[in-house]
Order: structure tokens, then sequence, then C-alpha cells
């Protein structure tokens, strides 16, 4: 070929292969003109809707800003451009700009950051871009009036960046790079009955173009690899240098660039019209009244209760609410519901994990619902579940769950619900998590149309309690949408909760049918002391099978407060009823040892048999008393506090169509790790219940008592500064974040119990390290303490032996495993006995306890002869509380 001199380089914004990037010899490359993607995302960023309320810090430069950062933001791809392949066994071409961001350039400070920033949207980069745009004073005022002004602006650049790519591989034939990211907050589709239209879901743009749309116009240049480049890239292929093929299809697409063929390519171009799904334009979106979403979606009438917080939060209102409601009244609906009405991204964080699975299922039902209504046809809606050990982002359509070709764990927090836990919702307020993207989460958090919703808020003390009203607070402040739901809550706490509007129905009349009647006896001749824990589990035992004895097939719900009275009762019960199968049974055991991978599918044949009225037996603890939706006949519970009792109560008879539905407290005493009373609390709780004949929910919350709480200074002040590093881009801060140091509910962290059993996803539970310290009895054979690290070199993550120093920063797992030649006894010790119906039932010591100094907790693991010492913070006694 000849060649001539082009007078720029490599002049291109996007790449595209038609036929696939996973084609090994392609039939076309088409080129984007670098101009033509430029102007296209900068006629996003000037028709953005820069009216909304979120831009009054600033709105007329803000504009400027993000207009002048997409003119310079791809400057430096010409000087970059590379297509590669990047394996040694070919999967699929690539092309890359490394690089490129960092040659923008321009005299505005804050826009020339925000180009270079562009590409990535870690929690550090922004803080620290956040800091330097801080020093110049007219920018310090600025970020003093709004301090996410820097990454709302960064954002709407990538937003506007991403949707010009998306559309711009569809109109090219690249469906392979055109699928939805998670990063964007927008689900691209095209018309099915308009041609060259794509809908956008949501309308980000100003709403003086949502019926006519926005017109955009996408050229390309098309090259055809020659003869002579099919053959050079097949000599790659049949010499087995397949690493070879980018960098030789590299060569042929740059070498026609500068040919004459090259030189003499006409530019192609399509249009299209990038419109609002029809039914969320302004001018089409439903008027909904609480009646006619409740009977559209639920398909009943909402009580006064949900129809007036329908009412308090649909629309654009900005509701800041303590809302306390009894057990059974319908909260879930009660947030859900005006929160897909209006549009709003719902959050819920739960207290535990247990909640989630029936939580989901709740709601997964109402969102296929929702997606199914003629006017959310062809719409997505996505369910976001966020814990630690389970990250999934559900998408639903005309009432299916579809599957996307990208991976559903990076969910980003894109959704229209995300259901986590306050540990988990406290990691992704301070940005923890996708390190590339990291500030997602903090910025999705603190988006206008984003309504968070604490379920039994009640549930939290200590630690939890500190951090958990420091988070409220810091979101009240923020101007965030609030919604605080409990049954229980002390009126101590409560106070602490002044600033919110309370909607109090805990005694109203209209939801007194959610009361129904339940007999209520104390068994207090019961006693549960540690020289009589046998007797104790089987006069409890003997109880149940008096009850379901009394009257066959009923739905029988046991509470105790250990996961050990538990497994003996269930199977003392085993036994007695001579249970051998599990297939179509009726008696469950449940509690928080038990797998995670197996407490999802427990949880769900236990819901199946109570929403069909068949007889169960459920053996199970704390872990099922807070929010999940049964309706047992009666309620077996070991005593407790109040609060615990109208919870665990909650779930006997809920629906109010049981006659003779009961409740049997056991036990004279409380334990002491489970009592919230103090001596006076204790008698006067004692006096009631003596007296109780039907159960009676205000009577005993009356006696609900919690002493002052006192916060630990430390997590106050461990909260403040991980707020002002990533809310205030406080650098001194970053040392803090960056070991990733979030006290949640205890300042003891926790490990990962595994069980090796050859599966290959083996079963695994999460202990509480001070749990794991060696007595004579929890040494087991073939037992193993490791940490997780992720490792540079490799970019995966690895596991080694564990290591000195602060278990905070470290992700340490104990492995257990049976002997490889079936021997019981091993080096001296018993194999584990791990059973998955039992569940993790004794921990294993793999830790002694050091003697503290000052605040500071010592364990020392020692495995043949090597000895490791990791370290941890004291919590707190209450007269170093009250220093």
């Amino acid at each position: 070929m000849s060649e001539t001199k082009r007078q720029h380089s490599y002049n291109f914004g996007r790449v595209f292969f038609p036929d696939s990037p996973k084609r090994a010899i392609p039939t076309e490359v088409r080129l984007q003109p670098l101009g033509n993607h430029v102007g296209n995302v900068v006629k996003l960023v000037r028709l953005w809707n820069w009216e909304s309320d979120i831009f009054e810090y600033d709105r007329e430069n803000a504009i400027k800003r993000v207009k002048i950062s997409a003119e310079i933001h791809d400057l430096g791809k010409p000087q970059r451009f590379a297509i590669q392949s990047n394996t040694e066994k070919f999967k699929e071409y690539i092309y890359s700009f490394r690089g490129h961001r960092f040659l923008a350039d321009s005299k505005d400070l804050w826009a020339k950051t925000l180009a270079i920033g562009h590409h990535d949207f870690s929690v550090h980069d922004i803080c620290r871009d956040a800091y330097t745009l801080k020093k110049d004073p007219q920018y310090a005022e600025i970020l003093a009036r709004e301090p996410l002004a820097y990454a709302i602006e960064l954002y709407i650049l990538e937003m506007c960046d991403q949707i010009e790519a998306e559309l711009a591989c569809r109109v090219l034939d690249d469906a392979h790079q055109g699928e939805s990211r998670t990063f964007m907050d927008y689900t691209i589709a095209k018309s099915d009955t308009e041609q060259d239209v794509y809908y956008i879901d949501s309308w980000a743009f100003a709403t003086e173009w949502e019926q006519d749309g926005i017109e955009l116009t996408f050229q390309y240049w098309s090259m055809q690899p020659s003869e002579e480049n099919k053959k050079l890239l097949q000599e790659c292929i049949d010499k087995q240098k397949e690493n070879k093929l980018g960098e030789t299809l590299d060569r042929c697409v740059k070498a026609w660039w500068h040919s004459e063929e090259g030189e003499s390519a006409k530019i192609l171009k399509r249009n299209i019209t990038l419109k609002p799904y029809p039914s969320t334009k302004t001018s089409n979106r439903n008027s909904w009244t609480a009646k006619s979403f409740y009977d559209q979606v639920a398909g009943f009438s909402p009580n006064l209760m949900q129809e007036q917080m329908f009412n308090a939060i649909y629309g654009d209102k900005h509701p800041a609410i303590l809302l306390k409601a009894p057990t059974g009244s319908g909260k879930t609906e009660t947030v859900l519901f005006p929160a897909l009405a209006s549009g709003y991204r719902l959050f819920l964080p739960l207290p535990t994990r247990s909640l989630l699975e029936d939580q989901k299922e709740r709601i997964e039902k109402y969102l296929k619902t929702f997606s199914t209504l003629a006017i959310n046809k062809g719409r997505e809606f996505s369910l976001v579940v966020d814990t630690g050990s389970q990250m999934y982002r559900y998408i639903y359509q005309n009432g299916e769950e579809i599957k996307r070709n990208i991976n559903p764990r990076r969910h980003l927090y894109k959704g229209d619900v995300i259901l986590t836990t306050l540990d988990k919702f406290l990691y992704r307020y301070f940005a923890f998590g996708d390190k590339q993207k990291s500030f997602v989460f903090p910025l999705r958090i603190h988006q206008d149309k984003t309504l968070i919703c604490f379920d039994e808020s009640h549930s939290y003390d200590e630690v939890a309690f500190t951090n958990f009203s420091s988070l409220v607070k810091s979101l009240y402040e923020a101007g965030r949408s609030l919604v605080l739901m409990t049954a229980t809550m002390p009126e101590e706490l409560s106070k602490q909760l002044d600033y919110l509007e309370t909607f109090d129905y805990i005694n109203h009349p209209e939801l007194n049918k959610y009361h129904r009647e339940r007999d209520f006896e104390w068994l207090s001749n019961v006693s549960r002391d540690k020289e009589n824990l046998e007797d104790f589990q089987n006069n409890f035992t003997q109880i149940i099978l008096n009850e379901w004895n009394a009257k066959p097939n009923r739905r029988i719900l046991a509470v105790v407060e250990t996961v050990k009275d538990a497994v003996e009762i269930y199977k003392n019960l085993k036994n007695s009823l001579n249970v051998v199968s599990t297939d179509d049974r009726f008696l469950f055991l449940y509690h928080g040892r038990i797998a995670d991978q197996l407490r999802p599918e427990l949880y769900k044949q236990i819901k199946q048999r109570d929403d069909l009225g068949q007889p169960y037996i459920l053996v199970t603890t704390s872990a099922i008393e807070v929010g999940c939706d049964l309706n047992s006949e009666v309620l077996i519970s070991e005593i407790c506090p109040p609060e615990n009792l109208i919870q665990r109560a909650g779930r006997c008879n809920r629906k109010g169509n049981i006659k003779d539905a009961k409740v049997i407290l056991v036990g004279d005493k409380i334990q002491d790790f489970a009592n919230s009373l103090d001596d006076d609390g204790w008698t006067n709780y004692a006096e009631m219940l003596v007296n109780l004949t039907n159960f009676d929910s205000h009577q005993i919350s009356s006696c609900i008592s919690r002493s002052e709480h006192i916060d630990d200074y430390r997590v106050v002040e461990l909260f403040s500064m991980l707020h002002e590093y990533v809310y205030g881009a406080d650098l001194t801060c970053h040392p803090i974040h960056e070991k990733g140091l979030v006290i949640t509910r205890s300042w003891t962290p926790s490990a990962t119990l595994i069980y090796k059993n050859g599966d290959k996803s083996p079963p695994k539970v999460t202990v509480p390290l001070d749990r794991l310290t060696q007595r004579d009895d929890n040494q087991f054979a073939n037992t193993h303490v490791y940490e997780r690290y992720y490792d540079v070199e490799t970019t995966k993550w690895s596991t080694r032996d564990l290591r000195f120093g602060s278990a905070y920063s470290k992700d340490i797992v104990i492995e257990m495993s049976p002997n490889n030649d079936g021997a019981g006894m091993y080096d001296g010790k018993e194999e584990y006995n791990y059973d998955p119906e039992l569940g993790f039932v004794n921990l294993p010591g793999v830790f002694i306890k050091l003697r503290a100094k000052g605040f500071e907790e010592k364990l020392l693991c020692q495995h043949e002869d090597k000895k490791v010492i990791i370290s941890y913070t004291k919590a707190l006694d209450k007269e170093d509380k009250q220093l």
C-alpha cells in the first residue's frame, strides 16, 4: 500500500467490532471519530437537568465546569490508541487509550481535575482531588456549601460519557460492548415501535426535551481487513502466537489509517433519538393514591397506617419519620410502595442477615407484579442484596427475573431496592468495597431520590446503637429522606431521635386487629442452671410435645437463647417423634450457626409450610424473632426481656386468624448475656407476668427499660474521622480509612469458620474472635488458621498462614476438615463433628487469650511450632464510659 501523511494521529474516540470482538479474524473494524464522540458527550452535558435543586450550590459555574471537562476529557486519546488482546490464549480484542486522561489540560483547575478524574470513581481519588481544590478559596467556598459538589459533577461527566458509549455500541452494532454497566445509573433499550429511537430510564435531562427527545449522530470509519491483514492474523493462530493477535491487528489498523485507502475513507453516520420511557415522562406519570397502588400491586387495601404513610412519603416529599407500629401491621409495604410509586431508590438496612431471605421473597414478589403493570412495560426493576456473604443484583422485567451478561455480584447499589444489614451499609456509607468505583456507594446513598428505611430500629444496642444514631443524624443533616420503624423501641432511645417526626400507631384502634387474642402462661417453675442444663432441655422438650400432642397439626415456634440448647431440644424432639427423614419434614432447627449457604433454603421450607397452613415445629434462637413473617399457633419461649418477647409473639397469630393461639413463657430468670433489665425492672416485669392470662403487648411494653445509653467515645470519634475523610476530604483521616477500621456492632472482630468437606462451596459461618478461645473441650484435629489477602502480582485473593498484627486489618479464616483415613482422633485431638442439619454447634478453640493491657486485647494462635499474636481494641466497661 502506498502511504500518505495524515495531518492528525489516530483520531479515534472508540473502536467497534460489529461481528464480535471474540472473532480472531474480524471482517470489519469501525472507528468513531474523536470529535463525534466528544461532541455527543458535550451535547448530553449541555442538556442535562441543571434545574435540579441539587445544583443550588453553584448552578451556573457547575454547568461551565462540566462542559469544559467534557470538551477536553479525551484530547489525549490519539497519542495513546492501541488495540490489544492481552491474554496468552485469545479471548477477545479490546482497545486502550491508557493514560490519555492525564493529558487533559485547561486553565480552569476544577474542569481539568474533572477531566483527569474521569474513568475512575474511587474514594481515594475523589477525596484527594477535593482536598486539592479546597486549597483555592473560591473552590473551598463551593465545597463548604456542598461537600459532594466535585463528586456530583464528576459523576455527571462520567454518566454522559457512559450513556454516549453505550448508545454508540448499540447503534454501531457492537452489542458485546453495549451491555449496561452497574456503574451506569440508567438503563437503555431500543424501541420496539419507533425506528432509530432508544429509551433511557430514568430521564436525567431537562424536561423540555422529554417530548421530542435528544437527537444524536454517530459517525464512523469502516476498516475492512485486507487479505494481507487476514494472512498476518492467521499466521499468529497457526504459529500458536495468539497473544500477538492484538498488536498485529493494531499495526494493520494504523497502517490502514495512514494509507491512501484510509485517507479517502468516507465518514458514515447513523442518527438516533434518545427519549424517556413514555410512562416516565412528566406529563404521563401515574398519579397514585395509596388505595390504587395497593390494589394494583398487592391486591388488598391499605390500613390507616399504610395510607397515611403513603401520603407522607409519595411524591417529592423528604420525610424524616420515626414510625412506631405493632408487629405484623405491614410496615414493609408501608415504605416499599410509596418508594416504588415515587421512583425512589429504597435502602432497607436490617439488623440481622436472618431477616433478608424473608424480606427478599416479599419484595421480589412485589417488584415482579409492579413490572407487569402496563405503565412499566419493558422497564427493568432490580433488587440488590448486599451482606457480608451475599452480594447479588436481581433484575425483573414484565413479571420475570432476567439475566444480563454482566457480573451480578458487582452491583454498586444499582437497584430500586437495596436489602442490606447495618454493618454492610456502614461499610458502603464510608466507601469501602469496589476500589475503582468505591465512591459510587456514598454518592448513590446521597442522591436526591433516595429513601433510607431502618427496620427494627429497636434492635441495636451498645456500639451498634452509637453507630446507628450517628449514621441517622448524619443522613438527617444531609437532607436525606428517612424512615425508622420499630415496634418496641424503649423511650430512653426514642428521646435520642427527637428530631424525627413521630408517627405512633402502637395502640391505635384501627390496628388492634393485628393483636388478636393469645392466651398467656408463664411456667416459672422451670429453671435453667449450668448444673441442670439437661433437665432444662428435657423439660422444654416435654412442653413442646405436650402442645403438639394436645392438638395435632399445629404450627409451633419454640425459641431459646443458646444454640446448644436449641440443638439438644431439636435432637430430643427428633428422637421422641421418631423423625428419620427430612422428606416432607415438619420438624426444623434454625439458628445463626447453620451454614450461610443452607439458611435461605431452610427458611424457605419453613415459610412454605407456614403459608400453606401446614403443621411444623420450629426450634430456633433469637435469629428468627425479628421481622420474619411467620404465623404460628403456639409460641413457646425461654424467658427473655419484654422487647424480645413482643417481637417473638409477633410471629404467633400474626394474621389474627387463630382462635386458640397461645404464648408460653418458660424459665425463672433471664440469662445474664440476654438481660436488658436492672433489678427493679425485673421485679416489675415478673409481677406483671404473674398476673397476665392474655398476652397484652401494651402491658408488656410498659416494662421495656434500658439503662441510660452512654456512647463509647472512641466509636463516636472513629465515625467522625471516617466521615471527615469521605465527606469532607480531610486527608489527615486517610490512614484510618486505609486500615479499613469500621467498628459496626462490637470492638471484637470476627473470623470465617469453614468446614472443608470437599464441596465446591463448603459450609461456613462468621463468628466473633472471642468465641474462639481455647477450653479443655473445644480443640479439634485438622484445624488451621489463615488470613485472606489480595495478591497484587496475580490480582487475585489468596490465603496464607495467619500473621502478627491488628485483627481489624485481617480477613481471618479458620478451616476444619475431616481426617482422610476416617480416624476419629488425630494428633491426640478429636475430629470436628460437623452435621449440616445441626450446624456449627461447637466452636473450635484456636486462640489463647492473653492478659489485656489497657484497651488492647491480645490473642495467641499457636500451631505446631509457630506462634502468632493478633490484637484488637477492648470494649469500654461502664466506668470507662463515664470518664
